[in-house]
């Protein structure tokens, strides 16, 4: 006996690698014919053009090739299931808690290089709302140190990186927003934060003037944020974690440290175009994706060890040793540090590939964290 048609799916199927695996992910078409139970002995296809037809069986699903019209069902396939909640999480959840980031909301402001590794870091650890914010499309420039690659030329980054959260972690939701971060934008900005409810602000924008503004909105949202960036030539960088009402903010850091602050890494025509002169033209110079990742890594560290407090002590002995506000990576013994002694098998000195605390104390006249400072001047 044939099903009622009207209670019947039929959906579309990709086929990928030699032809051999088929991938259906929901989407309306006419190769797959899902069954609502599953079918009598008797059971004939009544109905042209599924190649597959299938059923729910168990925890799984069960499938067989089809047949001709009025033949009963082809050879049994071997099928996979891929969870909402997957057991991809299954090792993570082994290692810091199930579920203990699920409803944990990280905001991702830039998604370029750092941003998009950061991005991807997260979702695998299992981190389950994302904001992400981006008013760029992906070039073909930004390949060879995105997440996402040539298939994704031309797309919005944050519609990118969506997908990408989801290929790692297909239950998370995922807020995306193409607001360009300005003055004019701040109180967007402001209400998607508190509106999403984050708990965590990633800053991985490029110039110091959205830095300056993110960090304002998150001292005036209360939101912790993680702040970074590469020198220029990726010789090496910074990271800055920022707790309203205990650790400097990013302003402190501009005040304290201006030469550093405006070291920023200049990685395309863009950034080149806002520090240029009128008598001379500025090319990008951009770092490796080998020289941003020792930077974002960080950043996800810092990050994993503000979500989890109190809710896992997979990192708890990391918070004995990550105690510095800001944290310098040195890639290469270039410009600042050219005088420095090669590592060679010393421990013992200043060397590359390291990661050096930085004391800084909150700035007594900062204009955004002070305590005589009222963050919340300029805002709408």
């Amino acid at each position: 006996m044939a099903a009622a048609s009207e209670a019947r799916l039929r959906l579309g199927m990709r086929l990928m690698d030699q032809g051999d695996v088929g991938y259906v992910d929901g989407a309306a078409g006419m190769d797959v014919l899902v069954l609502p139970e599953p079918p009598a002995i008797d059971w004939v296809l009544d109905e042209p053009g599924p190649a597959i037809v299938c059923w729910a069986e168990g925890d799984g699903v069960r499938a067989h090739h089809s047949t001709r019209l009025g033949e009963g069902l082809g050879e049994r396939l071997g099928a996979s299931v891929v969870p909402s909640r997957s057991v991809a999480s299954d090792r993570v959840g082994a290692i810091i808690g199930a579920d203990a980031l699920q409803d944990t909301c990280v905001a991702v402001l830039g998604l370029g290089s750092g941003g998009s590794f950061i991005v991807r870091e997260l979702a695998r650890a299992g981190v389950g709302r994302f904001v992400l914010l981006d008013d760029d499309r992906l070039e073909v420039g930004n390949v060879s140190r995105h997440e996402c690659g040539l298939n994704d030329v031309g797309r919005l980054k944050v519609n990118a990186m969506r997908d990408l959260v989801h290929r790692h972690n297909p239950g998370a939701r995922v807020v995306t927003s193409t607001t360009r971060i300005s003055g004019d934008t701040r109180s967007e900005v402001r209400d998607l934060l508190l509106g999403e409810r984050a708990e965590l602000v990633i800053c991985a924008t490029d110039t110091r003037e959205s830095r300056l503004l993110i960090n304002r909105l998150c001292l005036q949202g209360k939101h912790p944020m993680i702040i970074g960036g590469v020198y220029r030539r990726a010789y090496g960088g910074i990271v800055q974690r920022v707790i309203p009402g205990l650790t400097p903010c990013y302003q402190c850091f501009v005040q304290a440290l201006p030469q550093e602050a405006a070291d920023n890494e200049i990685s395309s025509v863009r950034d080149a175009s806002r520090t240029s002169y009128t008598d001379r033209e500025v090319t990008p110079q951009p770092g490796l994706s080998s020289d941003i990742v020792p930077i974002a890594l960080l950043m996800v560290k810092l990050a994993l060890l503000e979500l989890l407090d109190g809710r896992s002590d997979a990192f708890r002995t990391l918070s004995a040793d990550l105690v510095a506000p800001i944290y310098q990576w040195i890639n290469r013994r270039e410009l600042a540090h050219a005088s420095w002694d090669p590592m060679g098998v010393n421990v013992d000195s200043q060397s590359v590939l390291r990661w050096y605390g930085v004391l800084l104390e909150r700035s007594t006249n900062c204009a955004h964290c002070s305590t005589g400072a009222n963050p919340y001047v300029g805002a709408s």
